[in-house]
């Protein structure tokens, strides 16, 4: 085959430009402080960046799961441990009140003792969390799912749980419902333990007495749960924030250019974009000026 003129300088001219996109390549990796911007910059190492940065959009979308979930789960942490201590309260009113010594004057006395630590319990289980009622179930928009009327403590919420996805495989249901609270017969003993002191009942006073003894240890069972979970989420939160760590590390270490690197690079490829001119300055028998006009 007959190597013409035209032929030489098509095949040096596309080589020079060659040698100029690498240079506009190395300007744009310094300037975007990148190396991997799309598919053909580098396929497997953009398909695994994308696949790094699904995994850590997905684990951020998780961590706020989770905080939410731990800001729930210590305002029911805290009302549980409220509504134990009232139990316990109630428990050492009612001994006192179960003694032979004491006559129907003390046990009027301590009936107004009860009689607000009965309202207090009401008014905690009505905790609510960013205007949402902690321990209504899912019917979280109730108000006020408890209720107080006539020493009567009725229930207004459901018994549904309220679930967070907290990573890939877990989801953690995060609430104690009203429901178990009614469970405990907390409501019911301080209600009773009410009823024996007014009405000066020795016998009255002795079971309520024993049933808030039972309601305090369930009461403290669904307190450690909650604060069981408590510890979970904090588990499952330092490993997410680990992985992200890492992650973001694995997405720069594929994607980030390292400034002095290209620099030294970009001086190459300039310093060989200058000698391709010169040599086909030189093959075509032509200056740089003409070559360039």
């Amino acid at each position: 085959m007959r190597i013409t003129q035209s032929m030489i300088l098509r095949n040096t001219l596309y080589r020079v430009n060659l040698n100029r996109d690498e240079i506009n390549k190395a300007q744009g990796r310094i300037a975007t402080q990148k190396k991997i911007l799309q598919p053909s910059d580098d396929s497997l190492g953009f398909s695994q960046a994308v696949r790094f940065r699904r995994s850590l959009s997905q684990n951020k979308q998780f961590l706020k799961n989770i905080q939410d979930a731990e800001s729930w789960v210590n305002t029911t942490s805290e009302a549980l441990d409220q509504l134990h201590d009232y139990a316990m309260q109630a428990y050492s009113v009612a001994q006192k009140g179960a003694d032979g010594a004491s006559d129907a004057e003390i046990r009027q006395s301590l009936a107004v003792t009860v009689r607000g630590l009965l309202q207090e319990a009401v008014a905690i289980s009505n905790t609510n969390y960013r205007g949402k009622a902690v321990f209504a179930g899912t019917a979280t928009l109730e108000n006020q799912p408890f209720t107080l009327e006539n020493n009567v403590v009725t229930y207004s919420g459901n018994d549904d749980k309220i679930t967070r996805k907290v990573s890939q495989n877990v989801s953690a249901e995060i609430n104690v419902t009203g429901q178990e609270i009614m469970d405990t017969e907390l409501f019911t003993s301080l209600s009773d333990l009410v009823d024996g002191l007014e009405n000066n009942d020795q016998d009255a006073i002795k079971a309520a007495m024993e049933r808030l003894g039972s309601a305090e240890k369930e009461l403290l069972k669904l307190a450690t749960d909650s604060g069981s979970l408590q510890v979970n989420l904090g588990l499952i939160k330092g490993r997410l924030t680990e992985t992200n760590v890492n992650l973001e590390k694995y997405i720069s270490d594929l994607v980030d250019a390292h400034l002095e690197e290209e620099i030294v690079k970009l001086k190459a490829q300039e310093n060989a974009y200058m000698a391709a001119l010169k040599s086909t300055s030189e093959i075509l028998n032509m200056n740089i000026m003409n070559y360039l006009s």
